[in-house]
């Protein structure tokens, strides 16, 4: 795997996490009314999406010339991919804004929210399709697609779970069932993303065979670790803290929820170092 993969990887997870954190929280959080509980998300969905972004310019030579790729917004999914980065940048730092000085009503500001939102699934979208348009076969399936928001319902949902699960004891966290329910889907949505694709890689062309011979004898610590990681995380340990924080049982329960977050992100970690690690190009 090339060094500069590095800057990729932390970029679409970061992003990826920055919107499924964001859309999560203002869902979870939609009628709440006490700011802190909001802000606390958007500050961290904001840092991750810098993070990413700042990850991303050490990817390119020359990041000036970023700006050149504008002109083909009609025929470039970079160019596409680009300027909903910014525009989902410039929606999330207005909402932190907006929320922070308690601008207009809460309509007003769930509003604004849901704009932002949209812009976040776009840019996934985008994300996922300059993949499929590659001259990697192992990328040009809809699976790729299917990942990539997987990722980002997966890292949002426990994020936000395990925020709420956190908070002051006596409080009651709210949308905690939403959020589990929510975290299921995503799980499921993930393990049949890898099942379409290690069915395809299996009748696509050599380039993609040679990809799932990678899979399974270079990486398949990895794979496997993931696929493992984020059953543990979401589907067992979630629950458990679901339970614990149903019968109000507090103890231990920040703990419990750290680590379902750690087992998440290690997961998803692990499944996007095996998605670059294992491309090969067509031709070679």
């Amino acid at each position: 795997m090339n060094v500069h993969d590095w800057s990729l990887i932390l970029y679409t997870l970061c992003l990826q996490s920055a919107v499924g954190i964001y859309v999560a929280s203002r869902l979870a959080l939609w009628n709440e009314e006490s700011k802190e509980a909001r802000m606390r998300f958007l500050y961290l969905a904001l840092g991750l999406g810098i993070v990413g972004v700042l990850a991303s310019v050490t990817h390119l030579g020359y990041p000036l010339n970023a700006l050149k790729t504008m002109n083909n917004l009609g025929t470039s999914w970079l160019s596409r991919e680009i300027l909903l980065t910014v525009l989902f940048g410039v929606t999330g730092i207005a909402s932190v804004i907006l929320e922070r000085q308690e601008v207009g009503s809460v309509q007003t500001r769930n509003g604004w929210a849901v704009l932002t939102s949209l812009v976040g699934v776009g840019l996934i979208f985008v994300m996922s399709m300059i993949y499929r348009t590659t001259a990697f076969p192992a990328w040009a399936h809809v699976s790729t697609t299917l990942v990539f928001f997987a990722t980002a319902g997966l890292i949002g949902t426990t994020v936000v779970f395990a925020g709420l699960c956190c908070r002051k004891e006596g409080e009651e966290p709210r949308a905690l069932t939403g959020l589990v329910v929510g975290a299921m889907s995503m799980l499921a949505l993930q393990v049949v993303a890898l099942a379409l694709h290690g069915v395809y890689l299996g009748t696509a062309g050599p380039e993609a065979q040679a990809t799932a011979t990678l899979i399974m004898k270079n990486w398949s610590v990895l794979y496997w670790g993931q696929i493992v990681c984020l059953a543990a995380g979401a589907g067992i340990l979630m629950p458990l803290v679901w339970r614990r924080a149903a019968q109000q049982q507090w103890a231990q329960t920040p703990q419990f929820a750290g680590a379902l977050v750690a087992l998440v992100a290690l997961g998803e970690l692990a499944g996007r170092v095996v998605f670059y690690a294992t491309r090969v190009k067509i031709g070679l």
